[in-house]
């Protein structure tokens, strides 16, 4: 059967209703209003400007709190026990961090992240930060936090790939393998696991023509390698270098121009090598790589005009150099 609330009754739910929000509020705004724990600081070095600067980086932690824990460095208002220390750089592969803090929990850590973009490190930096600040203000009173050595690195929350991939398109010239100097262009990939890296491309060398005898002949050649590169030595964030070792296979093509018995063949290719490679960034996802190698032909090639003699005689040893643009696609 339906009650009808009188309007005692009904003032005094309403007034009940009234005063929950208002001790809702209430509590709410001491949250808000607790002081500030932290003062943090964001830099950014060369290619690194999309990720977060100070303002933006303590957006996101006191966002990930619920309450105001940081406050840039340069604000206004009292000293806080604890001074955090960002700094961004782009590496080679993505984006680095280093977290520095001062006071509980004072120690170094690093973060990195292989993206396109800054902002998934930037996500990681603010987990970190939430997880270290959350964790020691909800310790019981009197006990001590854990605390980390200064400049020692402890895990961290990281988005970071350990497997990426770039592709790169380049040029150079070579020495000795149609017949002297002749121009090379390049396209190949780079499949890597943390510091390890596959080497996979093609370089093509335009017919050279040369002159035997009462006639020409033309060479060209088209090859594929496979290089194994072990660690690379160097800044990520700047530079790097590698030892490759490679295995080449291709197919050497001859042509007679102006001979009596003009005709074009086919030989198969193989060779070994080893190369240095050097390269670093260029911007957010280009980069620069310069290689130069050596190359031991495995099998010997020749090209015969009949009743003249051998126009074309493959060289033991070869030389190349080229200069690639690269661009990551994971």
């Amino acid at each position: 059967m339906m009650r009808i609330l009188h309007l005692p009754a009904r003032r005094a739910a309403i007034f009940g209703l009234f005063g929950l929000f208002g001790l809702l509020g209430l509590l709410a705004g001491a949250a808000q209003a607790a002081p500030a724990t932290a003062r943090v600081e964001s830099t950014r070095g060369p290619g690194a400007a999309d990720c977060p600067d100070t303002d933006a980086l303590a957006a996101i932690v006191n966002d990930g709190l619920g309450r105001t824990a940081v406050v840039p460095a340069g604000a206004a208002g009292p000293e806080t026990p604890r001074r955090i220390a960002v700094s961004f750089e782009r590496a080679a592969r993505g984006y680095a961090a280093r977290v520095r803090m001062s006071g509980p929990n004072a120690g170094t850590r690093k973060v990195s992240n292989d993206g396109p973009g800054c902002g998934a490190l930037a996500s990681a930096v603010g987990v970190l930060l939430v997880v270290l600040l959350d964790s020691d203000d909800a310790a019981p009173a009197g006990t001590a936090p854990p605390v980390l050595a200064a400049g020692s690195t402890a895990p961290a929350p990281t988005a970071a790939r350990p497997i990426s991939a770039d592709v790169a398109v380049g040029g150079g010239v070579a020495e000795g393998l149609v017949g002297g100097w002749s121009p090379a262009l390049g396209l190949g990939g780079t499949l890597a696991y943390q510091r390890w890296a596959a080497r996979l491309g093609g370089v093509w060398l335009p017919s050279k023509t040369s002159d035997y005898g009462p006639g020409r002949i033309e060479v060209g050649l088209a090859v594929a390698r496979l290089a194994l590169c072990p660690p690379a030595f160097g800044d990520r964030a700047r530079w790097t270098l590698a030892l490759c070792v490679q295995q080449q296979v291709g197919w050497m093509r001859g042509r007679g121009i102006d001979y009596d018995d003009n005709h074009v063949a086919d030989r198969l290719w193989l060779a070994t090598g080893v190369s240095i490679v050097a390269g670093g960034p260029l911007g957010r996802s280009v980069g620069w790589e310069l290689e130069a190698g050596a190359v031991r032909v495995l099998r010997e090639t020749r090209f015969v005009i009949g009743g003249v003699g051998t126009a074309f005689e493959s060289d033991p040893f070869a030389f190349m150099t080229t200069l690639a643009f690269t661009t990551r696609v994971w």
